[in-house]
């Protein structure tokens, strides 16, 4: 089987080119004849027109995020937690001794608290957003 190695000066041919191949030139025989003409769009140019505002669009202020607002705070209050007890040897060692002596109950059940208590923020906040959202359709 012959490689490039045996003929160094004869290039491979892409699949599709040869004497049967549709008319087609390469791109440096293009910038060499300088009748380049540019081919027509396959899609009509989009409408550079303006859109019309809708009198649905809200002149107001925009809305509170109520739900960044507090899982910010919960957020910054977990930090400041950690740090409070990471920030001294004394209060660390208290927390673990206080982790190590849970038992298997007392995790789950601490578990489980603080997964309400995610539960519950976000449906707080569910119904605060869905009370933004009514109100603001209705003042429309």
């Amino acid at each position: 089987m012959p490689t490039n190695a045996d003929h160094p000066a004869t290039e491979p041919t892409a699949p599709g080119s040869g004497p049967d191949a549709p008319d087609t030139i390469s791109l440096e025989d293009a910038a060499q004849s300088g009748s380049a003409t540019p081919a027509p769009p396959l899609h009509p140019p989009l409408s550079t027109a303006t859109l019309p505002v809708s009198a649905s669009a809200p002149a107001g202020r925009p809305p509170v995020r109520w739900a960044g607002i507090v899982w910010g705070i919960l957020l910054v209050a977990f930090a400041t937690v950690t740090l409070i007890v990471v920030s001294s040897p004394i209060r660390l060692a208290g927390v673990t001794v206080w982790i190590a002596s849970l038992t298997p109950g007392a995790a789950w059940a601490l578990w489980v608290a603080l997964l309400g208590l995610v539960i519950v923020v976000s449906a707080l906040l569910g119904a605060i957003g869905a009370a933004q959202r009514n109100r603001r359709r209705r003042s429309l």
